[in-house]
């Protein structure tokens, strides 16, 4: 989303950062004409405090020489408000401007300290339907801790997305994506379903649901029928708003696949086909790979996997 001046790189490929409370997780994905993507680094360190953060990551980025590599990480989700709106009828070149004093009274800090970015979603045209459009509000507070955290680790940080966009990007891997995926990603705290197709993004609806709650449920169907709940309303609110053929799989992140009985509840009870992302069919990766991603580096996975759009 969020861009900064182009460098001379000399590594292949994109690598994704995610960076956490406890630690940060490294994914470097290559893309090759007709083959998987290749994940060719994946490793993590984790971090006591935060005065330990850049002397921990810059040894992290001194072992795959991120000052040469492109790098692009991931905002937390209290650093950024996403917004689906009506899209002003002005020029693509201001279309930035049109939309801050658009969204101005829809967030909870004063928008000259935000940074936005805007995305189209495509829609059927029809006679008085108005086009859609997402916005993205971001703290610039947030964005400038990510970027002095890179700057003091020696890490070229090129890319600042968010959680939304590197789940689309890991949606546009599955075969699924081609006739429609929704997906959902669990974290300790929180909750995260996206519909995409073709490698757009429809759709996005925040859970304040985790592993955790899951966890200490004494008995979680309660907690797996809110999370059923919440995906029927995303399914039938894509339904009526975008008029796209039906949504019929829905994948799951690793983390919530170890869930027991949830893909099992929600194969069962909603009108879809559940299953759980198998990043081995999915990319090329070495062995033991595929557990660090799981665990810990999905949306370092998702940033690393981003293609180049052209922008607005």
């Amino acid at each position: 989303m969020f861009l900064f001046l182009k460098r001379r790189h000399l590594l292949p490929g994109l690598t994704g950062l995610e960076l956490r409370a406890d630690g940060a997780t490294l994914v470097r994905v290559v893309r090759e004409p007709g083959r998987a993507p290749r994940v060719t680094a994946c490793a993590g360190v984790e971090w006591s405090d935060a005065n330990d953060k850049a002397r921990t990551l810059g040894r992290l980025a001194a072992v795959h020489d991120l000052g040469r590599a492109r790098c692009a990480t991931v905002l937390d989700a209290d650093d950024y408000s996403l917004l689906l709106t009506e899209a002003p009828d002005v020029p693509s070149d201001e279309l930035r401007a049109a939309m801050r004093w658009r969204v101005k009274d829809l967030i909870d800090f004063h928008i000259d300290d935000a940074t936005i970015d805007v995305f189209d979603v495509t829609a059927p045209s029809s006679p008085g339907r108005t086009r859609s459009m997402y916005v993205v509000v971001a703290r610039n507070s947030a964005i400038q801790r990510r970027v002095d955290l890179c700057d003091a680790a020696g890490v070229a940080l090129d890319i600042i997305d968010i959680p939304e966009m590197a789940q689309r990007n890991l949606a546009s891997i599955l075969p699924e994506d081609v006739s429609g995926v929704a997906m959902l990603t669990l974290t300790e705290t929180r909750g995260l379903i996206t519909i995409t197709r073709q490698g757009e993004l429809f759709l996005s609806r925040r859970l304040d649901l985790g592993l955790e709650a899951l966890r200490r449920a004494a008995d979680a169907t309660p907690l797996f029928e809110q999370i059923g709940l919440e995906l029927q309303r995303s399914l039938d609110y894509f339904d009526s708003h975008f008029r796209q053929a039906q949504i019929d799989r829905l994948v799951l992140s690793p983390s919530a696949g170890a869930v027991a009985g949830l893909v099992e509840h929600l194969d069962r009870n909603l009108n879809l086909s559940a299953s759980v992302l198998d990043l081995a069919a999915a990319l090329q990766l070495e062995s033991g790979h595929a557990e660090l991603l799981a665990e810990r580096g999905l949306m370092a996975l998702g940033a690393a996997l981003r293609v180049e759009e052209k922008a607005l």
